[in-house]
């Protein structure tokens, strides 16, 4: 007979590979250019001393790029490190799951099979590093080793929490920052509960310890700080602010889309009012692992009623489903055994059902209506993308695409100028191992100050500013969709910020565009000038 013990090992062992691989095969199943490629270079820019923030316009992500850096030191800078940092991450969340699963007494085989779920739904809808993801499996930890200080009264636990939310935060600002505020109320009532100011010490001391290692980090880095609040703060907030005026809440969005998320916690939600008019259960443990629990969830639906990316939290219906298991443990309930089964069943059912539309069909990365059985491999720099079956919504013949990428790579490659960069393609600084001095991690239509932004003026000293400090000769401007080479968007891309006596307009080619750079007063030094 197998040991208790080994049976553990063993399923910690086939959990953690499964949600590796699974993670890893999905990830190399076709890209998203702008989402899929966020980190790549802005990663190996940190590496060469280009710095987020201080050398290139950021919103958000900043911890992302540092953790990416990470695997690329390891394994150096390649598709698979890329891939390989996502697929780690889907193994600590499956197996953290896993864990806290049986810490509340699932049964094993229960808890293996919600963790397997997990892990299907968890870091697989985009597969490679994603700030959103990021930040909502970073507060994910956040709330497991809060029910763990819960659980067992360990103030370490709290500690390690709140280190984690601010991971999480500057990873990206939500939906951490939604969490951040429930935590905050949830500790406040706690220690009421209490009696005891203990919880809010360790939070404190936790928040206090961050913000020193933060500021050491600006120290180092020699980072401005109205730039760290500009960029991280008070523009995202403009950004969040247009995104919620401009939406239209309705039913579909608040309930349809997420309708199984709400099928397991509507659930709890009840039996947790059947539980309050027992006496004293709101001081009971149980109630409070229902506030985090309850917490957490509506942060991640908060934000993504809010979003205008693809919905990525399905990763909450095995959680809620274990915690379904776990809070009606003392009710009575005819045959209860094939009621848990049942449940099982039916999570492992949705979750087959999105594993088929987000990692088949990869919906996250708008692939839905592309034939991914059409994705070939990458010709030019083989090994760079080793892995890589290639794919975007952009084109339906892919080999159209990697030719005219492979025409750039080339144009770039020859030409020895001080050149700037601006593509949506984020891995030519990394490809070709040379600075291409990017004023901004992404280009979209939101990700930097436009003309009629109160922050222009300041995006237009820092694109001047990197111009200038890098002594940048030509500027190519690479994008595959005819939309981005518009007049309109040409103008948000570059001309909005630079006088029109000091570029020479050239069109190369359908996809590119080359500004060859003069040498007016704008864009001269101040010691030039003299």
């Amino acid at each position: 007979m197998i040991s208790n013990k080994k049976i553990s090992i063993i399923s910690y062992i086939i959990l953690g590979v499964f949600a590796f691989f699974i993670n890893y095969w999905t990830a190399s199943r076709g890209v998203f250019p702008i989402d899929t490629f966020l980190h790549f270079d802005s990663a190996v820019r940190i590496s060469n001393e280009e710095l987020p923030i201080r050398d290139f316009w950021i919103v958000h992500g900043l911890f992302v790029d540092y953790m990416q850096l990470l695997f690329f030191k390891i394994f150096g800078v390649n598709w698979k490190a890329y891939v390989i940092h996502g697929s780690t991450f889907n193994s600590i969340i499956a197996l953290f799951s896993y864990k806290i699963f049986k810490e509340f007494n699932i049964e094993s085989l229960h808890a293996f099979l919600l963790s397997i779920c997990v892990a299907t739904l968890a870091y697989p809808v985009s597969g490679t590093p994603f700030l959103d993801l990021h930040s909502a499996f970073i507060s994910l930890f956040a709330m497991y080793f809060l029910l763990l200080y819960i659980k067992n009264n360990k103030y370490f636990y709290i500690c390690i929490s709140i280190i984690l939310l601010g991971l999480a935060f500057f990873s990206k600002q939500v939906p951490t920052g939604y969490f951040i505020l429930f935590v905050s109320l949830f500790l406040l009532f706690y220690s009421y509960q209490i009696k005891s100011f203990k919880p809010l010490y360790f939070s404190f001391f936790s928040t206090i310890l961050f913000l020193v290692i933060l500021a050491f980090y600006l120290l180092l880095t020699q980072t401005n700080l109205q730039d760290f609040f500009l960029q991280l703060f008070i523009f995202p907030g403009e950004i969040a602010k247009n995104r919620q005026e401009t939406y239209l809440l309705n039913l579909t969005n608040t309930f349809f889309n997420i309708k199984f998320i709400h099928l397991f916690l509507v659930p709890i939600i009840l039996i947790i009012i059947y539980k309050l008019f027992k006496k004293n259960f709101i001081k009971s443990k149980d109630f409070y692992y229902f506030l985090i629990i309850f917490f957490f969830s509506t942060a991640m639906i908060y934000h993504q009623i809010y979003t205008k990316n693809q919905i990525f939290i399905f990763f909450l219906i095995p959680i809620l489903c274990a915690f379904l298991i776990y809070f009606s443990k003392d009710i009575v309930i005819y045959n209860k055994k094939f009621l848990t089964y049942f449940i099982i069943i039916i999570c492992i059912l949705i979750t087959f059902k999105y594993h088929l539309r987000f990692n088949e069909q990869r919906k996250f990365h708008e692939l839905v209506n592309t034939n991914i059985d059409n994705a070939i491999e990458i010709n030019f720099e083989k090994d760079f993308f080793s892995g890589l079956k290639w794919i975007t919504p952009n084109f339906k013949n892919p080999k159209k695409e990697l030719e005219i990428i492979e025409s750039f790579y080339l144009l770039v490659k020859k030409d020895k100028s001080k050149k700037m960069i601006i593509t949506q393609y984020s891995f030519f600084s990394s490809l070709l191992d040379e600075k291409f001095y990017s004023p901004s991690r992404t280009y979209d239509n939101i990700s930097y100050p436009s003309l009629n932004n109160v922050n222009y003026q300041i995006y237009k000293e820092f694109f001047k500013k990197n111009i200038t400090k890098n002594k940048i000769d030509n500027i190519y401007i690479f994008f595959t969709s005819s939309n981005w080479l518009e007049k309109d968007t040409l103008n948000h891309l570059v001309f909005n910020y630079l006088p029109n006596n000091c570029y020479k307009l050239i069109n190369l080619s359908k996809y590119v565009r080359k500004i060859v750079l003069n040498k007016c007063d704008y864009l001269l030094s101040k010691n030039e000038i003299n």
